[in-house]
């Protein structure tokens, strides 16, 4: 009886420590299609939304992916689940792709893991005046 109480322990223990039943998404809150601009930079918002308690909010590091580039994002202010940056469009382009990248840490034991939140595709459409 008490191997199996000493098993049970185990199994959920390894459960308890894969994070079962944790979500983390990325929400694009920008509109995905905006006027054509001068300066060719067009504002990008998003919201991270993660359930995973034993996230370390403090390493939150979001940016957008463009092909190689990668454009860091900044903490929106007075909202702690908002990122906003500017993506540069070439006045060449009428489209831009991107994702949304969120790498972060978490407590673990020994100590602290990094993983990371990748969004699905986005298109940015830029139409002319």
């Amino acid at each position: 009886m008490m191997r199996k109480a000493l098993q049970f322990g185990s199994l959920a223990a390894a459960v308890l420590q894969v994070g079962c039943g944790t979500t983390s998404t990325v929400t694009l809150l920008s509109p995905r299609t905006q006027v054509r601009n001068a300066e060719g930079l067009y504002p990008v918002e998003i919201e991270f939304r993660s359930n995973m308690q034993a996230l370390k909010k403090e390493t939150l590091k979001p940016y957008l992916q463009v092909g190689d580039n990668n454009y860091p994002m900044r903490r929106t202010p007075r909202l702690d689940t908002r990122w906003e940056t500017l993506l540069p469009v070439p006045a060449t382009n009428s489209v831009m792709d991107y994702r949304v990248k969120v790498d972060f840490e978490y407590n673990a034991i020994p100590a602290p893991r990094s993983n990371s939140v990748l969004s699905q595709p986005y298109r940015l459409q830029i139409k002319e005046k």
